[in-house]
């Protein structure tokens, strides 16, 4: 399912059962506070018996099909789609989709050369003028080791790889949703994001086939996440998860190249031991960082670990219980989880 975004709306509101939601596809939806505020106002004056139908006014496609909040997530592409709505008879719930893939330098390398200009060099439409000069250019030459300068730590591609790998991702699946720029045989996208814009020439789509698409998702209409409107969250999620995730890609990188040894494993044996160590300590930062406004829903091993322990099940939009897993035991908790585990069919906590 690959969108600007999905919006679930809810379809059952009565008696017991899981919930269902039939899933829309929507192409405009910023800023976010806008969107909420419309929602917020359409719930206030509309009553919904039996389920909630789409506003007149809201630009979507579909449905594209009714399922549950646990199938949607498992069928979310995490790096084509970073958004996630949910309207139910009383609430809007929004949803920022956080991959767990961390090793993502070897995609970006082979995958994409990127130039990063300053909006005020681009026009209206977000595209570079012809004089405008990139504040950042990255190609394949760029990742030799040491990593420094635009793509090492604290470089603008701690925070745009992550829009890189999804416009990528994209342009890999279909090569005319991009803008005619340049070379015709090189599909380029073009990302606007705060005071800069990204440029996507993308020369092979192998590498990203490679990602995981395991993710969390969370919510950042909770109060723990800092920001006063929900625009503000949704950046400080995306900010401080993509500097956490490339942190760990740095290092996932020096283990390829031989500059430094594993050490997320305990006694690595293999690089992908190492790798899978990484992603579940990125995992266990980001449940430290944000508790329960991450989904339930959450895909792979990752949500079933978090439904287990918080005993909570995936028809829900926030966790209710505590964590007790941590650094030292997350590894093991993700090798034993069941991905598809929800306490709500499971009778041996009854």
């Amino acid at each position: 399912m690959e969108s600007e975004a999905l919006i679930l709306f809810q379809q059952t509101t009565r008696g017991t059962g899981t919930r269902r939601f039939k899933v829309y596809r929507i192409t405009e939806f910023e800023p976010v506070q806008r969107l909420v505020g419309r929602f917020q106002k359409y719930l206030r004056r509309n009553r919904f018996p039996e389920e909630v139908h789409t506003p007149h006014w809201l630009e979507t496609e579909g449905p594209l099909m009714e399922s549950t909040l646990a199938k949607v997530g498992a069928r979310f592409r995490q790096f084509s789609t970073l958004y996630l709505f949910a309207v139910t008879n009383r609430q809007f719930q929004p949803f920022v989709a956080v991959p767990l893939e961390v090793d993502v330098i070897p995609a970006l390398a082979k995958s994409v050369r990127l130039r990063l200009y300053d909006a005020d060099s681009c026009d209206d439409d977000g595209v570079p003028r012809p004089d405008a000069e990139p504040t950042a250019a990255v190609d394949r030459d760029s990742f030799e080791p040491p990593l420094a300068g635009a793509v090492g730590e604290g470089g603008p591609l701690e925070l745009f790889h992550l829009f890189a790998l999804q416009s990528a991702t994209r342009l890999a699946r279909n090569p005319r949703r991009g803008v005619e720029l340049g070379d015709p045989d090189v599909p380029t996208a073009l990302v606007s994001h705060g005071d800069h814009v990204l440029r996507v020439d993308l020369h092979s789509g192998k590498p990203l086939k490679r990602l995981s698409s395991h993710g969390l998702f969370v919510n950042y209409s909770e109060e723990s996440i800092p920001g006063e409107t929900h625009d503000d969250r949704l950046n400080a999620v995306l900010q401080h998860s993509a500097a956490i995730r490339y942190r760990y890609a740095r290092h996932m990188w020096a283990v390829r190249k031989r500059t430094a040894d594993g050490t997320m494993a305990d006694d690595p044996d293999t690089y992908r031991e190492e790798l899978e160590a990484a992603r579940a300590h990125f995992f266990m930062e980001l449940v430290d960082e944000f508790g329960t406004a991450i989904a339930p829903f959450s895909s792979g091993v990752y949500g079933g670990a978090l439904r287990d322990e918080a005993d909570t099940r995936a028809d829900t939009f926030s966790l209710g219980g505590r964590i007790d897993f941590d650094h030292d035991s997350v590894v093991s908790t993700l090798d034993d989880a069941d991905p598809n585990y929800d306490p709500e069919y499971d009778r041996t906590r009854r």
